[in-house]
């Protein structure tokens, strides 16, 4: 009896987190394309593809594939390139660090050098590891906090109006 009430609860738990996983994917997914337009990269990097490289979250590389599919950023087309290790990360506009591979935040700075990239994370204290955005999830909802000198560094052009939609801006 227990058996047959608990099947249905723990079935449906498990699509219900799922689904929430699917939505956070989604969701960042649009953050990365949507940061495409707060910060402006310089003249040398204006020509052939913007590429967008996704370290350890190959889900989300499937997302941002499907949402930037024929879209551009000024006259480049969109590229995004999945990654599963740090050693296949090449020049890009935005390297993107998924939570698992966040330990390797400190060897993908060291690669992209003095590179203008923009490094997003989604973990906890990566601003101060070379992040110049991070994810972070308050109230069930994805927010994402700002360190705008380690974009400055990298020399992009931060738009101040993503300061406005951070949780958090240090500069």
């Amino acid at each position: 009896m227990i058996r047959k009430i608990l099947q249905p609860v723990i079935l449906l738990s498990f699509l219900l987190c799922q689904s929430l996983h699917a939505q956070e994917e989604k969701y960042i997914g649009l953050f990365l394309y949507n940061f495409t337009k707060f910060f402006d990269w310089p003249a040398e990097v204006k020509t052939g593809d913007f590429v967008i490289n996704v370290l350890g979250h190959e889900s989300v590389a499937k997302e941002l594939i499907r949402l930037t599919n024929q879209k551009k950023v000024g006259a480049q087309n969109i590229v995004v390139k999945p990654l599963s290790n740090v050693a296949e990360a090449g020049k890009c506009q935005i390297m993107f660090v998924g939570f698992w591979h966040s330990r390797y935040l400190s060897q993908v700075v060291e690669k992209m050098g003095s590179e203008p990239c923009l490094i997003i994370t989604e973990k906890e204290g990566l601003l101060k590891e070379g992040s110049a955005i991070n994810f972070l999830i308050m109230d069930n909802t994805i927010k994402f906090e700002l360190k705008k000198g380690n974009a400055l560094s990298r020399g992009l052009k931060v738009d101040p109006r993503i300061a406005e939609l951070a949780v958090h801006v240090e500069e």
